[in-house]
């Protein structure tokens, strides 16, 4: 299961773990980066990744992709 919530500058997505097995994974997106974090329970604190918007259409294309090493253009409206 996941939720998408858009405000004026952010969207943030949150992916739930459907076996309960893992915390919640949030994606916070604005123009120029995205975060995902996760609570890890081990360290009682947040484990955060920063990445550029196109890391992250990147992240999620690769995702859909076999074996390989591929090169992506993205392309501004």
């Amino acid at each position: 299961m996941f939720t998408v919530e858009m405000d004026h500058d952010e969207i943030e997505i949150t992916v739930l773990d459907d076996r309960d097995g893992f915390e919640d994974v949030k994606v916070f997106s604005y123009d120029d980066i995205v975060y995902i974090r996760q609570f890890n329970e081990q360290y009682n604190k947040w484990d955060l990744i920063q990445m550029t918007p196109e890391m992250y259409v990147e992240l999620m294309t690769a995702y859909h992709k076999p074996s390989g090493a591929y090169l992506t253009e993205i392309k501004r409206r």
